[in-house]
């Protein structure tokens, strides 16, 4: 209907796609391009074959020409010269407008890969999580089996300790109770040979006359103040032989079985001693 028509410019057309776009490769392109130009048909050819059927048409009224061929013809002159002057610039803001909606779309794409990307580290690291939960349990059995070894082993250390404590508190409180005893004796002779040169007026001579001796060196006869502690150890000894020796002992031990069960009793001992026979026994 209008063979002088020019072809119109086409918008250009932008796929968005979530994949990497696929372009052609210029031998194919190369290729389409001779495959057009071997065709018959070229579009130069639409001038003479519009103008033959075209006379005739108006010739014979077959197409009336009014003001609507003049709109049409005024609009292809408008959209020919606009596709010929402006056609480049309108193509590029298209193409740049595709451009930056095409760059805004990948950069959408890149940041939600990278979102999958962290959630399925997550995810990794969850069963991470899980794998390292179990290794965690395995070594609590394991320790708990552990413990429980040590657990029947600990009371016998600890018992051994008890014991040793013991056999060294008993050790020092016979050496005190000896020592003290050693220094009550030395007390009691002191007093008692004091008092005996005091009341003696040949004592005092007498050893004041073996000092003097000593101090020369020239000492033949005893020692009258060693002689009085010899006669007061010896009259002790005597004494000591008609004193009752179980009541003593029974005295020394009650004592001795008072501060260890006090002992045993603070920290904790497994065993306790009887107050009456002095036997240890267990708590439980």
């Amino acid at each position: 209907m209008y063979p002088n028509r020019l072809p119109a410019a086409s918008a250009p057309r932008f796929e968005f796609h979530g994949t990497a776009r696929r372009t052609q490769e210029p031998e194919d392109t190369a290729a389409a391009v001779a495959d057009e130009k071997e065709g018959f048909w070229e579009p130069i050819y639409a001038v003479p074959v519009g103008i033959a059927f075209a006379i005739p048409a108006i010739t014979y009224e077959w197409y009336l020409v009014n003001e609507e061929t003049q709109l049409a013809a005024c609009f292809m002159a408008f959209t020919a010269i606009v596709y010929k002057q402006f056609g480049g610039a309108i193509f590029d803001k298209l193409e740049e407008d595709g451009k930056r909606l095409l760059s805004h779309h990948n950069a959408l794409e890149d940041a939600i890969i990278n979102d999958l990307q962290e959630k399925l580290h997550d995810v990794k690291l969850q069963e991470l999580i899980v794998q390292d939960a179990e290794a965690v349990k395995a070594l609590r059995l394991a320790t708990y089996a552990k413990l429980n070894a040590a657990g029947k082993i600990k009371p016998t250390y600890e018992f051994k300790a008890q014991i040793e404590r013991m056999l060294t508190m008993m050790e020092t409180e016979e050496a005190s109770m000896k020592e003290k005893a050693k220094q009550t004796l030395m007390e009691l002779a002191t007093v008692s040979v004091t008092a005996s040169f005091s009341a003696s007026k040949d004592l005092q001579k007498t050893s004041l006359v073996a000092a003097i001796a000593q101090l020369k060196g020239s000492a033949n006869s005893a020692d009258p103040v060693k002689s009085a502690y010899l006669k007061f150890f010896k009259e002790q000894a005597v004494a000591a032989a008609s004193i009752d020796e179980k009541e003593e002992l029974l005295v020394a031990r009650t004592s001795m079985v008072s501060k260890l069960n006090a002992m045993a009793s603070n920290e904790g001992y497994f065993f306790e001693f009887d107050a009456a026979t002095g036997q240890p026994k267990a708590k439980w």
